[in-house]
This record gives C-alpha cells, structure tokens and sequence, in this order.
C-alpha cells in the first residue's frame, strides 16, 4: 500500500471539490505525489513517516502536508503540462520546496 499524506477528504476541501467525480484521479495524485515528497525528503523522510510507512504526528508532517495540498493545486491547474517550461526536469515547483527545503536530507553514497 502506498503512503498517503494528506486523506481524499483534505485533498477536496483544499481544491474546492464538491462532488465525487474523479475520486480515483484524485487518489492516483495523492499517491503520486505524496512518494514524490518523500522521495525529494530523502533522510528527510524520517521526519515524516516511519519504518513501517506510518505517519509521524508533528511540525513536519503538517508542513509536508501542506506542500502536497499546494503540489496537488498545482497538478490540478496544470493537467496538460501548461507550466512545464518553468520547472526543470526532476525538481518541484519553487511554492511547494520553499516549504518543506530545511526538511530534506541528501543521502550520500
């Protein structure tokens, strides 16, 4: 089962979403996205979520949580690609990085 960050619940309330059209798109991102995250995190993940994929309550869970709600919005706006041009390839948008930056720790091998 993948980790999810943020509930479906949480998702729609933040994209202003009132029916239930499209709950398994919307799920697919939550997916995505939430392992995008914490793939970004790197060590930083830790912080986040445990061994077991179990969310770890805390300051930096809600700020992740609020990356995936802005990244999500982001997904929303953007469905074709329309701002591709300004991201560079394997990076988040700038609104969502700004919130989470002191989180991540690279791993070096």
């Amino acid at each position: 089962m993948m980790t999810e960050l943020v509930t479906p619940e949480a998702a729609k309330m933040h994209l202003r979403i009132d029916d239930s059209e499209g709950e398994a798109d919307l799920l697919l991102k939550i997916q995505g996205s939430s392992a995008a995250l914490l793939s970004w995190l790197q060590e930083g993940r830790r912080l986040v979520v445990n061994d077991d994929g179990e969310l770890i309550e805390g300051e930096a869970l809600s700020r992740v949580q609020t990356a995936l709600l802005v990244l999500l919005g982001y997904l929303d706006r953007n469905r074709g690609g329309e701002e591709e041009e300004k991201l560079t390839r394997g990076e988040l948008p700038l609104s969502v990085t700004m919130l989470i930056h002191d989180l991540r720790k690279p791993v070096i091998v």
